[in-house]
């Protein structure tokens, strides 16, 4: 594999193979949004994939994505591009990262920002961006207080799940991956 292995790379891994194994394998459902998704993979997000790194010689369809290119994708394009690695409590870094990719990463970092406003007395732009203010404000939780956020963020999170349109059909596997975080 691709990875190395230093204590931050084992993390990471572990992070980015928890929201593997909650995507499954190759699906094309058309009763569901953004499809045909492999682990999670959505084409356009391959097809952009391949436009910024054509030297790889990925697979033109996501059928055709192995489990490993897929965590080069998650490594590069959600876990380093949005800063995961600098959230230093892993239950947190999971949630947050699942989300993403569950979910657009902007509306996700937002919900972050008004749960940290909310539960914590943070005082965040809602802005989407997963920058310094809001990686301190994450990684400044006490310990103690983990919880409560997440508790929140759980709530928020089905909350913000329930006005999408795939409630009906798929909000009871929604709500029950939401709640391992």
């Amino acid at each position: 594999m691709f990875f190395n292995k230093s204590d931050n790379n084992e993390k990471m891994i572990r992070i980015i193979r928890k929201c593997m194994k909650n995507e499954g394998g190759y699906a094309d459902n058309p009763n569901r949004i953004d499809q045909p998704t492999n682990i999670g993979i959505t084409q356009p997000t391959l097809n952009k994939y391949n436009a910024d790194h054509p030297n790889f010689n990925f697979p033109e369809t996501v059928k055709d994505l192995t489990p490993e290119q897929v965590q080069q994708i998650y490594t590069d394009d959600y876990y380093d591009a949005r800063h995961i690695g600098e959230i230093k409590n892993e239950r947190i870094a999971t949630a947050i990262f699942d989300m993403g990719v569950m979910s657009n990463f902007k509306n996700v970092i937002r919900l972050v920002q008004k749960t940290l406003n909310g539960s914590m007395g943070e005082q965040l732009a809602l802005d989407g961006i997963i920058g310094n203010n809001t990686i301190n404000a994450l990684n400044d939780i006490p310990v103690y207080k983990i919880n409560d956020f997440m508790n929140a963020l759980k709530c928020n999170r089905l909350k913000y799940l329930r006005t999408l349109s795939g409630w009906d059909k798929f909000g009871r596997g929604w709500t029950k991956r939401t709640n391992t975080y």
